[in-house]
Formats: structure tokens, sequence, C-alpha cells
């Protein structure tokens, strides 16, 4: 098994055979982790859309919609990329779309992988053990901020990476190995001096950040099938 990490989307273009790999997507505050939760939640699946009009479309059917551009809502949406915004009274049972600026267009350019699977802090080991059973090369897909790299998804992909490290790693596995091992006593903490985390703190929604440094509070795996995030 091969473990390759992609610490931003410009670089995607450079994964080689993608059809027979699996492609974790990585976008901890917020899009992962709050896809994550909506299926925890009793959601039936996550419609994942790049396109805000396309989101727009889905909404006049009748379909729940959450999205975001830049952290803010997007005007007219029923939620927006806090996962605390989808309760499991409005939730459960129904078909939840979401848009988001990072997140749910690396799985649209990851779509064609042999397995797209969602990964955050919540549900770390899951992903790990459904990863490890597929035994197939793994790419970890972090989707960074507007092509940027970013932190909170780099060490991410170095929770995952250090659960491998009998298989051959490539360099960037290898750096956020490193970077999460420096961090994993305390994510927030390490946190704080990000980019993202100052733009998020600066929105009012710091506690949106504390769930999603949680490690290990959901054990469920969304996978894409047909279009759809679902478990």
């Amino acid at each position: 098994m091969k473990i390759e990490t992609i610490l931003s989307p410009l670089l995607f273009k450079q994964v080689e055979n993608l059809e027979s790999k699996v492609v974790v997507v990585i976008d901890i505050l917020r899009a992962t982790s709050t896809i994550t939760t909506i299926l925890n939640n009793g959601a039936l699946s996550v419609i994942p859309v790049k396109e805000e009009g396309i989101a727009r479309e889905y909404k006049s059917k009748g379909y729940l919609v959450g999205g975001e551009r830049n952290g803010e809502t997007i005007e007219g949406f029923d939620f927006g990329n806090s996962p605390f915004h989808y309760t499991e009274d409005i939730i459960s049972q129904k078909d939840i779309v979401l848009t988001t600026t990072n997140g749910t267009k690396c799985i649209e350019m990851a779509s064609q992988a042999y397995q797209v699977v969602i990964g955050s802090f919540l549900n770390l080991d899951a992903v790990v053990s459904h990863i490890n059973k597929l035994n197939k090369d793994i790419v970890l897909f972090c989707a960074g901020w507007k092509d940027k790299v970013n932190l909170e998804d780099s060490l991410f992909a170095g929770a995952v990476a250090s659960s491998f490290t009998d298989e051959e790693l490539d360099d960037s596995s290898l750096l956020t190995i490193d970077a999460y091992n420096a961090a994993k006593g305390d994510l927030f903490k390490a946190l704080q001096n990000s980019n993202h985390f100052q733009r998020l703190a600066s929105k009012g929604v710091t506690k949106d950040i504390e769930y999603c440094c949680q490690i290990n509070t959901i054990n469920l795996v969304p996978v894409l099938k047909e279009g759809m995030l679902v478990t």
C-alpha cells in the first residue's frame, strides 16, 4: 500500500491512476466534519455540489440545502457550514445538499477514484480502519483554503499517515506526520495561530473549531456512491 498526501488542490493533477486509488477528502474546518456530523445525525445522504447555482436548483425542488462561501452562510439557504446547524430533528431521514468553498470542490475532483472517503478528526479511527481494509493505494487530499495549504487539513493527513508507517509514504506524508506528532497533544491550541482559525474566529464560530478538533467521537465513514455521500 502506498500513501501520498496532496497538500493543495493545485497538486491533485499529479495523482496517477486515480481510478485505482482511494481518496480521503479532508476539509477539517468545516466541510468534512460537517458531512460526518450530518450523517451521524440521521440524514439519508449528503449530496455535495461544487456550484452554488446547482445547490439553488436543488432547493427549488424542495431539498434542504446548506452552503457557505468564504466562511459565510449563503443567503437563502437552510443551513451554513456549521455542524451545529444540522440537528437530528431537522435532518433525520432526509437528503441534504451541501456546497462549500473548498471541500465539495475537492469531492468532485476526486469522484473518479476507486472510492472517495470523507475524513475528519471526529471519525479518524473509523477512516483508518476502513481504508486499511480496502488494501488500495491511498491519496490523502487536503482541501486547503482557496488552493493554499492549510494547517488543520495537513494535521489530519498526518494523523492518518501515522497509522501506516510500515507502508510506502511520500515526503508530504512524512512532513504531515511530524506536524501531527507535534500538535496531537492539543489540536485546538496548535491551530490557534493558523490562518483559517483566525478567519473563522473573527466570524464568532470558535465553538465550531473546538468541535472539529474532537477525536473519535463518531464511528462511521461517509463514502461517495453515485454522487451521494452515504455510510
